[in-house]
């Protein structure tokens, strides 16, 4: 049953996005790239998220999660400039948190499909890699990402092994193409 509501939710959340052009006409949960978080948190919260300054990059953006979130996803996640006072968004994603391999799929795959027919029959691209934070090699993503102007949509499930204490989940991200390039010359993801 939660999969089946997990789907319908962010299937009626992506409606509005088959007249999108831009990258900033699309949403996750009322938020577009561009926009300030502290249209939707106080500093006290945004400087309170679970924060990643322990992953080794030029630092350009700060990656923060918040996990307390009471609406369609279990966890939202946004890149920001750390010295931008107006926390201004590059990047956000919601994930969705999965029992097992098979309802991950389920929910992979039907996201696909609905925001392909949302977006009038366009084609998504598959693509795959080995996550970095799994020393293992054993910790898998498969995505499929969509080009749009100033970034990409991309439905990512993420398959963790045993060997790291993460949750598999499905997450849909909006990326301005800034911070495309910047996770691909720190992550070498996509």
């Amino acid at each position: 049953m939660r999969v089946l509501i997990a789907v319908l939710v962010l299937i009626f959340s992506l409606q509005s996005w088959t007249k999108a052009d831009d990258i900033s006409d699309f949403e996750i949960e009322g938020m577009s790239i561009g926009d300030s978080l502290l249209d939707f948190y106080s500093e006290r919260e945004i400087n309170n998220f679970y924060n990643y300054d322990h992953l080794p990059s030029d630092m350009k953006f700060r990656i923060a999660d918040d996990q307390r979130t009471t609406g369609s996803y279990d966890s939202l996640q946004f890149f920001y400039k750390p010295k931008d006072q107006k926390f201004k968004i590059y990047s956000i994603s919601g994930a969705v948190f999965c029992n097992s391999k098979n309802e991950c799929n389920k929910i992979f795959e039907e996201i696909k499909s609905d925001m392909a027919k949302s977006l009038g029959g366009k084609n998504f691209k598959k693509n795959s890699y080995r996550h970095s934070d799994d020393k293992s090699g054993k910790s898998f993503a498969t995505y499929y990402y969509l080009a749009v102007d100033g970034g990409h949509i991309k439905i990512e499930y993420m398959d963790w092994s045993e060997k790291v204490e993460f949750s598999d989940n499905v997450n849909v991200a909006i990326n301005s193409i800034e911070s495309i390039k910047w996770m691909q010359s720190n992550y070498g993801t996509k």
